[in-house]
């Protein structure tokens, strides 16, 4: 049976403070990404609320425009005026029920453009949130991509015992925090 290498423990003090250096690094990459991972799905969440907004308003325009189009016909409906002196009450039925129509339609049209006003402001809303949130998400990208290379800078300056690769490491830690961090502001 073969036997089992034992992972040497950090004994000298440059390992040790590079060791805490990932560590502390690794746990403020977490919270960067969480945040990040957070923000792609509230945009995303957005983008789908402001799909559905838009939907909504689109099916209000249909409706609108056919409200019009029945406007229209109905205005080509109306049925001749009756000779002088003469009184026909289906003449006179007819009339009023289209009228009642053509009210009914035109309060439809303006219904439909007031809603069509309202529903138009929600979606932009949402598309403005989503916009934020991908702002957000993309900064904490940036943080996380330089952490993670201030990780791989560290973790070459234990294997290689060089000073200035710590201190290259620290250097990209701060930066990719500070992006990072600055995301927390957006």
């Amino acid at each position: 049976m073969a036997e089992t290498l034992e992972i040497p423990e950090a004994n000298d003090p440059f390992s040790k403070q590079v060791a805490i250096t990932i560590a502390l690094l690794a746990v403020v990459l977490a919270v960067i990404e969480n945040k990040g991972d957070n923000a792609k799905t509230d945009a995303i969440l957005r983008t789908s609320e402001a799909a559905n907004r838009w939907g909504y308003y689109q099916s209000k325009s249909i409706k609108q425009d056919l409200y019009e189009t029945e406007l229209e016909i109905l205005s080509h409906l109306r049925p001749a005026e009756p000779e002088s002196g003469t009184v026909d009450p289906e003449s006179v039925y007819r009339r009023r029920a289209l009228s009642e129509s053509m009210e009914k339609a035109a309060a439809s049209v303006v219904r439909h453009g007031s809603e069509k006003g309202d529903i138009k402001k929600e979606a932009e809303q949402f598309e403005a949130a989503a916009a934020a949130h991908g702002r957000i998400n993309g900064r904490c990208d940036q943080g996380a991509l330089v952490l993670q290379i201030a990780v791989v800078i560290c973790s070459v300056a234990i294997l290689s015992r060089w000073r200035l690769f710590w201190c290259i490491g620290l250097g990209l830690g701060a930066a990719g925090t500070l992006v990072g961090i600055s995301a927390f502001a957006l």
